[in-house]
């Protein structure tokens, strides 16, 4: 019976966490994403982006994704420490036909490595606008 209840209060706990703040507000001490207002052009095209990533961490992986004005996922990308600068650009491509113009929005989720633990975080996620021509 006592490891039941330890059990639950360590279920209780966690899920207690996860209401600290919402996922959607990001973490701006950990880095963040942006993007310029664009032009949906008519067929297939790569689209900038830019990050920055500030977590203390020498070791990072973040994944990119981005939400068009519906809500759906387009698009997703991913940055490596092994491979990529704290800061720097990437590109996501899509097509017109997929989506409609409005509020885009990108968000990351940062995993920081640490030896052989590892911590989970979101960045301050990014807003831009693409319209007609």
């Amino acid at each position: 019976m006592k490891r039941l209840a330890t059990v639950l209060a360590a279920v209780v706990a966690l899920l207690g966490a996860g209401l600290t703040a919402p996922a959607d507000a990001g973490n701006a001490n950990l880095g963040r994403l942006w993007a310029g207002d664009k032009m949906l052009r008519q067929g297939c095209h790569n689209y900038r982006y830019q990050y920055n990533v500030t977590s203390a961490a020498e070791e990072w992986a973040l994944e990119i994704y981005l939400r068009d004005p519906t809500g759906e996922i387009i698009a997703s990308n991913a940055k490596d420490s092994m491979v990529d600068p704290w800061r720097g650009h990437g590109t996501f491509r899509f097509c017109r036909y997929n989506t409609q113009p409005g509020r885009f929005k990108i968000r990351g989720k940062l995993t920081r490595y640490d030896g052989y633990d590892q911590k989970v975080g979101w960045v301050k996620p990014g807003f831009f606008r693409m319209r007609l021509p």
